[in-house]
């Protein structure tokens, strides 16, 4: 999407780099830094990337262990629709919905629990996804 990356970095959005394990370590820390000294919401992508058949993949961890690190509550959201605008080189016009789950409070969990809180959150995205996938279509 034209300009995402530069409006994020003019955000001060923290990017991990998915590729590099020591360098994405770096960046978790960093951004830890940067939520202590400024305070706010974050988003993060834990599935990575789509995969091909529109299944929701594993979740990494790495934004669900900085929450853990922070005591945030994590809140699931499913975006739903969006593999119907994506054409081969351009974006095709279709309705997208944000389905929005309840907060996960991460106040008792510590670091030996991200797997599970990972595929807890993961259970969440499948299930509003699911919600909506059988929803009686609707015109307007």
């Amino acid at each position: 999407i034209p300009n995402f990356g530069l409006s994020m970095m003019a955000g001060r959005h923290f990017f991990v780099d998915r590729k590099n394990q020591n360098r994405a370590l770096k960046s978790l820390e960093s951004a830890k830094y940067s939520m202590v000294k400024n305070p706010r919401s974050i988003i993060i992508y834990p599935e990575g990337t789509r995969s091909n058949d529109g299944s929701i993949r594993q979740f990494k961890k790495g934004g669900l262990v900085l929450a853990i690190n922070m005591d945030l509550p994590v809140v699931p959201v499913a975006l739903c629709g969006t593999r119907e605008c994506l054409g081969d080189k351009k974006l095709k016009k279709s309705t997208i919905e944000m389905r929005i789950g309840k907060p996960i409070k991460t106040h008792t969990l510590r670091y030996e629990d991200r797997n599970k809180f990972a595929e807890n959150v993961r259970d969440e995205d499948v299930k509003l996804k699911s919600e909506w996938q059988n929803q009686p279509m609707s015109f307007n």
